[in-house]
């Protein structure tokens, strides 16, 4: 993982987001290969291995490589489907891509000029200064708010929507497998037999009248 990629990730436990401290074991120009990412709030531990930040908490990650990889051959229309589905329109914003999505990350990445974090990524996928890989459970590990967009597939628990809620920032888009039910607080924009795209409420600005 790019070690400015770091600067991105968060605790899963249940307490107010904070800062990992890294200590690092292999770095190999900027990108960092072996290192442990310790919690300051709750003392939890989680590893990156061959440049994967590993979050999955124990959790036995679905192996679906053989259903995914069908979609190796279309990195190119599944980079323009997400930035189209999640609006990816700011340079330099912060998207999470999961499973199938993931094989646009890079191509998204350059298209768009925002960074990716690749949630359980396909074998083929590789990361670079702007993807991120992720090993995850039903959590992403992200600040509240804090990115953009995010797109998963149907090989994800469907407990992980919620904390895309979370992560996605007021206004942002989720791309979610149609079989998970899409949250309630969220707005549905459009759905097919696959997927459903739907937006997180935007922020809602008071204006008051100034007083004479």
């Amino acid at each position: 993982m790019f070690i400015e990629l770091i600067d991105l990730l968060r605790c899963i436990n249940a307490h107010e987001d904070t800062w990992l401290v890294a200590s690092f074991k292999t770095v190999s120009h900027r990108f960092v290969l072996e290192a442990s990412l310790g919690c300051p709030t709750c003392s939890a531990q989680y590893r990156v291995r061959d440049g994967i930040a590993d979050f999955s908490a124990g959790a036995k990650l679905e192996e679906c490589e053989t259903e995914r990889s069908a979609a190796s051959h279309r990195r190119e229309e599944l980079a323009t489907r997400a930035g189209a589905y999640l609006d990816a329109t700011e340079p330099g914003a912060t998207i999470v891509l999961g499973g199938i999505w993931a094989y646009a990350a890079q191509e998204l990445s350059e298209m768009a000029g925002i960074r990716v974090l690749a949630l359980n990524a396909p074998a083929e996928v590789k990361e670079s200064e702007t993807v991120g890989l992720l090993g995850v459970g039903s959590k992403i590990p992200v600040a509240a708010g804090s990115v953009f967009g995010v797109a998963l597939d149907a090989w994800f628990p469907a407990r992980i929507v919620e904390s895309a809620v979370r992560a996605v920032r007021p206004g942002g888009r989720i791309v979610g497998p149609a079989a998970i039910p899409t949250p309630v607080e969220l707005s549905v924009l459009a759905h097919d037999d696959n997927y459903w795209v739907a937006q997180k409420a935007p922020e809602v600005v008071t204006i008051s009248r100034a007083s004479r």
